[in-house]
C-alpha cells in the first residue's frame, strides 16, 4: 500500500516539525572528546536545561556512553524534562551498567531490591555485586546486610531505599534530621542539596541547594565539592568564579570522585 501525495506531504511536514522541536546540539559538541561531551551535557543539567541535557547525553559516544546512559536513567526516573517512566529509566540504567557504569549498577541493585513493580532479589544481588566488585563501598555494605538478613545499618542506605520506593517525604524528614544533627551528617546535607536542586520532594530552590553544597564541600564531601565547582563554573546558584570552580574541582578530584577525575583528565 502506497501513500498518496497529500499523505506524503503531511508526513514530510510532520517530520520537519519534529526536527524543529528536537533540541539542537550546541556548537562544538559533536567534535568534542566523549568525556567533554559528558561534562557539557551535565552543565546543562545543572542549569535545569533538561531537554538539552537529554539530547546531548543521547549523542555521547565511546566509553563515556556508560555514564551518559546512567544520567538518562536519572531523567526518566525523576521525570526531569521528560515524563517519569521507571521502565525506561531501568533500561537506561541497565545500558549504563552493562557498559561499565558503577553508579548505574548500584542504582539497578536498589531498584530491583526495593521497587514494588520491579522487585527481583536475584537481580538486586547481581547488580549490587557488580557495583561492589567495582569498588562501591555502599553496595558492598548493603550486600553484607542482605547476607545477614538485617535491616540497613547506615541511615543513608535507609534514605536511598526510601527514595527508590518513592517515599520522598519520609526520606526528606530523615535527611533533614541528619543534616541538623550535631555534628551534621554532611552526606545528608549533600543529598538535601541535590533534592533542592532538582525539586524532588521539595520546591526547587537553587540558592538553598548552593548553600548546602558549599556547606558540605567545606566539610570535605567530594560529591558536594564537584557540584559546587559546576555551580561556580556556570554561575548557577553562585556568582560565576572560574578560579574557585577550578579549586573545588581539584579538591574533589584529589579525593578520587570519578566525575571530577574525568573532568580534570579531559582538561589536561
Amino acid at each position: 500500500m502506497s501513500l498518496g501525495k497529500p499523505a506524503i506531504l503531511a508526513f514530510i511536514g510532520l517530520t520537519a516539525a519534529r526536527s524543529l522541536i528536537a533540541s539542537p546540539l550546541p556548537e562544538g559538541f559533536a567534535d568534542a572528546q566523549p568525556r567533554v561531551q559528558l561534562y557539557m551535557a551535565y552543565a546543562q543539567f545543572k542549569m535545569a536545561n533538561y531537554t538539552e541535557a537529554e539530547t546531548m547525553w543521547r549523542h555521547v559516544k565511546g566509553p563515556a556512553r556508560a555514564e551518559a546512559a546512567f544520567n538518562l536513567g536519572i531523567l526518566y526516573e525523576q521525570g526531569l524534562g521528560v515524563k517519569a517512566d521507571m521502565a525506561q529509566a531501568l533500561r537506561f540504567y541497565r545500558q549504563g551498567a552493562e557498559a561499565g557504569s558503577r553508579a548505574a549498577a548500584y542504582q539497578l541493585g536498589l531498584i530491583y531490591l526495593e521497587h514494588s513493580e520491579f522487585r527481583d532479589r536475584q537481580q538486586a544481588e547481581h547488580w549490587l555485586s557488580v557495583a561492589a566488585l567495582d569498588g562501591d563501598s555502599d553496595a558492598a555494605a548493603l550486600l553484607q546486610q542482605l547476607d545477614n538478613s538485617s535491616a540497613p545499618n547506615d541511615p543513608m542506605d535507609e534514605v536511598r531505599i526510601l527514595l527508590v520506593r518513592g517515599e520522598v517525604e519520609q526520606a526528606l524528614m530523615q535527611l533533614t534530621q541528619m543534616a541538623q544533627a550535631m555534628p551534621p551528617d554532611y552526606r545528608a546535607v549533600t543529598r538535601l542539596a541535590w533534592l533542592y536542586e532538582t525539586g524532588l520532594g521539595v520546591e526547587r530552590n537553587i540558592e538553598t541547594a548552593a548553600r548546602l553544597f558549599r556547606q558540605a564541600a567545606e566539610a570535605g564531601i567530594a560529591e558536594a565539592q564537584y557540584a559546587l565547582a559546576l555551580m561556580l563554573q556556570t554561575g548557577v546558584g553562585q556568582a560565576q568564579n572560574l578560579e574557585q570552580a577550578s579549586y573545588w574541582l581539584r579538591q574533589s578530584a584529589a579525593q578520587g570522585y570519578p566525575p571530577a577525575v574525568r573532568k580534570t583528565e579531559a582538561a589536561n
